[in-house]
């Protein structure tokens, strides 16, 4: 045979391989804290299938505003100062005022209004001039700044409640925003209210910590480790909580390490989302907390165009803060929140004036941005911690039921084998290859979301059987063109050349609609309808590779069996 046809049959065996790797430790319903198998992932299944429990929390942006004004009240005081700005008085008022719209009120002589004026405009573009009396501004949030708030806020909840949700060990939770200011969060398998509530409700714990490397070296402290599970035979396994593994660690490692010294972890998910610990020893004591850290956000440098951090601390924090970062230049500063570290940047200089900034490492686009915009959500969850209200929270149980769930699977069994049937006894031997493509069809769409780390719901089965739906219906499309050609009198090999090319645009056509209508779904959808988008849109991707790809190589190696054989007539 051709070597491009061995090329593309290479192709399609290893991706098949991939997929039945993926696959298998759901099928085969693996122990994967026991099980050798070189692929620890499972097919997460949503609430509707395995149960577990449901909360929706609020959150009360009213107390957000009252803070960010309070601290540009506090802002404009220190400048006014500097600045050598005469005022009799700067404070932050709510009173006779909208809820959710407090005010800075700064009152002057009037000989003053035009320099606090001029400040105003330059320094803090983050607010609006909300009323103007003889020796009296009134500063109000704008509306852009207000939007960035509530981005910023909701953005910085869900990571405290996803660092919580550790502790529970749940393998996928799903943690989302709903509307302007709610989040829903999802714990299959989890019964446990009260105790959901109360870690996920405590605030966030910001810490900076200097990381020891002269006591030992991060090379030298990971062989440590290994050598303490061994010996002490422990180790952390997926569903165990992350914060009694590191205590009993650090129990273990008391002899090894200073006294003053801690081992702390950085937990990055690679690809395939598989998480790698990354160990430091820190130094136990924390000078400078979350509640030093007045804000934090991504800036640009003017420079390189890099993204950087940059955060600004309250003059307690600045103070302890500029000895802190005088006395280890040169060592390493671990950003710590609820006991995980989270990045640990290199002290260039002593940092001054409580403003600094954190320079990234050597990612470049999309990716460093991500991580400076993560590291700035990680930073302002210990320096904004918003207050979340408990709207709702129900544990559910499996909408199906066990008994259910066997007969839905038995009737999707039963269903797509009276498809094949029909599929052979109408298509005869073509019709083997189109059985043989839709179970691959299925095989990697299942292999994608394993892939992916989503999670299987009830709409997303539904998406399933519509991709074998939509599937058939190709086949279909191609097997009916193909009939034509041969009909005109053409060779099997000219009618399939001509039937799978002009079957293709048809089929093309047909699934970017169907692609556009999911995307919609995707954009605009909740929840569950997402879920039946994202898998509906795997298979339009699996559908156009298995009906163009796999059917036209296994079509290739049929008409070259025909030829060996001398014979003229296709089976279809």
């Amino acid at each position: 045979m051709a070597r491009s046809w061995w090329a593309k049959f290479f192709v399609l065996v290893f991706f098949t391989v991939l997929s039945v790797i993926y696959v298998y430790p759901t099928v085969a319903n693996l122990d994967l804290s026991k099980t050798k198998f070189p692929f620890k992932q499972k097919l997460n299944l949503g609430l509707d299938l395995q149960g577990g429990l449901y909360m929706v929390l609020g959150v009360d942006f009213n107390k957000v505003f009252k803070d960010v004004v309070d601290r540009q009240a506090a802002s404009f005081q220190d400048r006014f100062k500097e600045k050598g700005i005469v005022v009799t008085g700067v404070k932050s008022v709510s009173e006779g005022l909208a809820i959710d719209d407090p005010h800075v009120v700064v009152e002057f002589e009037p000989a003053q209004r035009e320099a606090i004026y001029k400040l105003a405009k330059e320094e803090f573009w983050t607010l609006r001039l909300a009323n103007e009396k003889p020796g009296r501004l009134e500063f109000g949030l704008s509306p852009d700044y207000r939007t960035e708030i509530r981005d910023r806020t909701i953005s910085q909840s869900i990571e405290v409640i996803r660092n919580r949700i550790d502790e529970f060990g749940v393998s996928e939770p799903v943690i989302a925003s709903q509307g302007t200011d709610r989040l829903v969060v999802e714990l299959p398998g989890v019964k446990e209210i009260d105790r959901a509530k109360d870690l996920i409700g405590r605030t966030a714990k910001l810490q900076f910590h200097i990381v020891n490397d002269k006591a030992m070296k991060q090379g030298d402290l990971a062989n440590l480790i290994d050598e303490l599970e061994k010996k002490d035979g422990f180790s952390f396994k997926p569903g165990d909580k992350f914060s009694e593994y590191v205590k009993k660690l650090n129990d273990a490692a008391k002899a090894e390490i200073p006294a003053d010294s801690q081992i702390a972890f950085e937990r990055v998910q690679e690809f395939g989302q598989v998480e790698t610990r990354v160990p430091y020893l820190l130094y136990s004591k924390s000078e400078v907390t979350g509640d030093d850290l007045q804000d934090a956000s991504v800036q640009i440098d003017p420079e390189n165009q890099r993204p950087n951090v940059g955060f600004g601390l309250n003059p307690r924090g600045a103070s302890t803060f500029d000895k802190l970062t005088g006395d280890h230049v040169g060592e390493r500063l671990a950003i710590v929140l609820d006991n995980i570290v989270h990045s640990a940047p290199v002290i260039q200089t002593r940092i001054g004036g409580g403003r600094g900034q954190i320079t990234l490492g050597t990612g470049q686009g999309e990716k460093l941005m991500k991580e400076a915009q993560d590291l700035a959500i990680v930073l302002r969850a210990g320096a904004l911690p918003a207050q979340l209200e408990f709207l709702e929270q129900r544990v559910i149980g499996p909408s199906l039921g066990q008994d259910s769930i066997r007969a839905g699977t038995m009737a999707s069994v039963i269903g797509s084998l009276l498809v094949f049937v029909f599929i052979l006894f109408y298509y005869k031997t073509s019709g083997a290859i189109a059985v043989f493509s839709l179970a691959l069809n299925v095989l990697f769409v299942m292999a994608c979301l394993v892939g992916m780390d989503a999670t299987l719901t009830l709409p997303g089965i539904a998406g399933i059987a519509l991709t074998v739906g939509i599937a058939v219906d190709s086949n279909v499309v191609i097997y009916e063109r193909i009939r034509e050609e041969l009909r005109l009198g053409k060779h099997p090999q000219g009618a399939v050349d001509s039937g799978f090319q002009k079957a293709f645009r048809t089929i093309l056509d047909a699934n970017v609609t169907n692609a556009a209508a999911a995307c919609v779904l995707l954009m605009y959808g909740t929840g569950p309808i997402k879920g039946f988008a994202v898998t509906l849109l795997i298979g339009i991707i699996t559908t156009l590779f298995t009906a163009v790809f796999v059917c036209r190589l296994v079509f290739d190696w049929y008409l070259r069996a025909l030829e060996a054989k001398n014979s003229k007539t296709l089976s279809i």
